[in-house]
């Protein structure tokens, strides 16, 4: 019972449950706290059911947690130097055994993910979960080897986490309300552009997060010959670009408030729960020196990002209330 026990704690590290709840999270708030309330202040409602929006999530979540698995598999050597007390692979779970575990979750959830994509009568949004697998394969194996190219592929993979739900939501409503669409009573870009902002936010702030993450492993990536960007480029010139990065999302943060959302809740929100975080991690980075800076600055980015996610709450507030 205790073998068994430890076994399936074992597995829920390699799948990275912390990280499919946040996926689970992001997709329902972006489905429930964005699409839906402004879809209802223009007459309008979500048309993808309940059931298969938890199929959505479920697909997104298998093909992701598959993507940590084989990432797992291909990295535990690296993992003995980097990490050596948090490695799963080759010893609480088997080679074979992890193997097997990747392809069960990345086949249940490439096949679900067509389900859905067949129940829209959009058959292909099923590529998307096709595609994704395949990249996060060839990440494993081969692009996470080259400088940037690894970051820029997660980066990508997580802004279309919140994508995935305007995809699959889109078609159904230009079936329901075409004609509606077609008279110009209201413009469904409004609806995406708030979503891309949403994905794009993840999107800068996960390449940042995948370099420091990147500083944090050098020793094990330099003695494999991994060509990431610290290990090709230095710790200056990383921390640099980290920097850039944040700063940009600080700088599209105060425009988009000046531009978009010119309202005291939104203004009090980006000032105290966002920039003073991102002012926190640009200084973090800046003196950043060992492994356990960057994994606090790694800590603090993800944290961002969850906090920027949990905008839509306040976004549902004030579609609500002042609609």
């Amino acid at each position: 019972m205790v073998k068994t026990g430890s076994h399936i704690v074992a597995i829920g590290r390699l799948i990275r449950l912390p990280n499919l709840l946040i996926i689970l999270l992001t997709q329902s708030l972006i489905r429930w706290s964005l699409i839906g309330p402004l879809l209802k202040a223009n007459g309008m409602s979500l048309q993808m059911s309940p059931s298969l929006f938890v199929m959505l999530m479920l697909a997104t979540m298998l093909v992701t947690a598959g993507g940590y698995v084989i990432n797992d598999y291909f990295d535990r050597k690296i993992d003995t130097v980097n990490n050596p007390k948090e490695v799963i692979v080759g010893r609480s779970i088997s080679l074979r055994h992890t193997m097997t575990i990747h392809l069960v979750l990345t086949t249940l959830g490439i096949l679900l993910g067509i389900y859905v994509a067949w129940a829209t009568d959009f058959i292909a949004l099923g590529i998307l979960f096709l595609l994704g697998s395949g990249i996060l394969w060839f990440y494993s194996t081969t692009y996470k080897r080259q400088v940037l190219l690894g970051n820029l592929i997660v980066a990508l993979m997580t802004g279309m986490v919140p994508m995935l739900v305007l995809l699959f939501e889109l078609p159904l409503q230009y079936r329901q309300y075409g004609s509606l669409l077609a008279a110009g009573s209201f413009n469904l870009s409004y609806i995406a552009l708030w979503v891309s902002g949403f994905a794009g936010f993840a999107f800068i702030l996960t390449l940042a997060r995948e370099i420091i993450k990147d500083a944090e492993d050098l020793k094990g990536d330099t003695s494999y010959g991994r060509r990431t960007l610290p290990a090709s480029a230095g710790i200056t010139v990383s921390k640099a670009v980290v920097v850039f990065l944040y700063a940009i999302t600080a700088l599209s943060l105060i425009l988009i408030y000046l531009v978009y959302l010119p309202d005291r809740f939104t203004l009090i929100y980006i000032l105290v729960l966002l920039m003073l975080p991102l002012a926190t991690a640009i200084f973090l980075t800046l003196k950043a020196k060992t492994a356990r800076h960057f994994h606090v600055i790694s800590i603090l980015t993800k944290s961002i990002m969850i906090t920027g996610l949990l905008y839509t709450l306040l976004v549902h507030y004030i579609v609500q209330h002042y609609s």
